[in-house]
């Protein structure tokens, strides 16, 4: 046998074991092709604007390192707008709750001022000094709530985003090149390959792309590293473990078989970074963050999760309002539940007394209908996937109706306690 080679090292045939040290993910800071996910896009509106501000300037450091792939592009503009509504949603209920206090304390006030005879002008100053307040609290909370969804003009992450951007959007390949990569994610969805198996539900849903999504971003972004001759890393709020190499609740680094598979590439390193681990290392790139903005690019990572989950609340509140409206389909929730999570055609038929003619074309629309209205009304977070999804195998008609793996959950546990917001599946990574 030849000694020269069978001499090997530790990590020769294992390069994605190798965990980067604070000096090599620096080093990557200042040399690889930074990729920024569609998380890391849209939680610049999740953040106060002193992190937004600093989170913009570190990645302005850059330079021409800076990439986005035409995925992660397609998806910030898909999600845009249902992350703008949630913020203005939550603003609405905040409101809505300070205006009912305002009323209440001010008859608590007249009541009190009645019961201890105080002089009329002394009531009247103290009503000023609450009104005073509340219109303080209001005015602040209005400031940080958009007024019109959507509008462009009134965004400045989209502005800010337009300037740091410009011919740093990767275009979208051709499409048979898109094609094999959607192919090729959802194969790995299927075997439970990184990245991205654990969006399996989306398998059969109505994106483009279905499942592979991550795949696509992955794809674009180690070609694009591969076209560069340089070393790549991936800024990204997903904290899942079909991207991370974790033990417990540390990140040790990219899952080993996406470190090998960018390895075998050309013999780069592959680096994975979370928001906050990026704020953290800015004195790599010469900029100066301020504290309060790493507490509060954490706040955001704990608050937001990769998939928002319907709540026993939201789901038993669609079903009354489906109950309601006489909708059938609160029926094949209710069935999709009993059956593990999906209902086929022929039950759906059987559920709804259909005649054999009748066309399921827009079944799902009322549940989707419904949950939109929750969704503004604050009983239902956005993001959550749809309480109904058609699933597709090649034809045009829907072979099945899927539901959420925590809607099945919930309604499978007579034992759910609203108020005590048990959590409907286990801890996601």
């Amino acid at each position: 046998m030849d000694e020269r080679v069978a001499a090997r090292g530790i990590y020769d045939e294992f390069p994605g074991h190798r965990l980067p040290s604070d000096g090599e993910l620096d080093a990557a800071l200042g040399a690889a092709l930074v990729v920024v996910d569609a998380n890391v896009l849209l939680n610049l509106y999740r953040y106060n604007e002193s992190t937004r501000v600093d989170l913009l300037g570190v990645l302005s450091r850059l330079g021409e390192r800076l990439w986005v792939p035409h995925q992660v592009m397609q998806e910030f503009w898909r999600n845009r707008l249902s992350v703008l509504a949630g913020r203005a949603s939550a603003g609405k209920q905040f409101l809505d709750a300070l205006g009912k206090q305002r009323r209440a304390a001010n008859d608590a006030l007249d009541q009190w001022a009645k019961a201890t005879a105080i002089p009329g002008p002394e009531r009247d100053a103290l009503a000023e000094r609450l009104a005073e307040l509340y219109a303080g609290v209001e005015a602040a909370v209005s400031e940080h709530t958009p007024a019109v969804v959507g509008r462009a003009a009134d965004d400045p992450v989209l502005h800010e985003l337009e300037h740091l951007l410009a011919g740093k959007v990767g275009a979208r390949p051709d499409e048979a090149e898109w094609q094999l990569a959607a192919a090729e994610g959802n194969r790995r969805v299927a075997n439970g390959e990184p990245p991205g198996y654990l969006d399996a539900k989306k398998a059969g849903s109505d994106l483009p792309e279905e499942a592979a999504g991550d795949y696509l971003v992955w794809s674009q972004s180690i070609l694009e590293a591969a076209r560069r001759e340089a070393d790549l890393l991936i800024v990204t709020g997903d904290e899942k473990e079909d991207w991370w190499w974790r033990h417990r609740s540390e990140f040790l680094g990219p899952r080993t078989e996406l470190a090998d598979e960018f390895t075998a590439l050309g013999g780069r390193r592959l680096f994975l970074l979370r928001p906050v681990d990026l704020l953290k290392r800015a004195d790599a790139l010469a900029f100066e963050v301020r504290s309060g903005s790493v507490d509060d690019a954490d706040r955001v990572s704990r608050e937001v999760p990769a998939d928002p989950l319907w709540t026993g609340q939201g789901v038993r509140t669609l079903l009354d309002l489906m109950d309601l409206e006489g909708l059938v389909q609160a029926d094949v929730i209710r069935a999709a539940a009993a059956n593990g999570g999906s209902v086929d055609r022929a039950s759906v038929y059987r559920i709804g007394k259909f005649d054999d003619d009748r066309m399921l074309r827009g079944f799902t629309k009322p549940a989707a209908r419904i949950t939109a209205e929750l969704q503004d009304a604050g009983v239902v977070r956005f993001g959550v996937e749809p309480a109904l999804t058609p699933v597709y195998r090649g034809g045009v008609k829907a072979v099945e109706f899927r539901i959420p793996d925590e809607v099945a959950l919930i309604l499978g546990d007579a034992e759910w306690d609203d108020e005590a917001e048990k959590p409907a599946v286990g801890p996601r990574s």
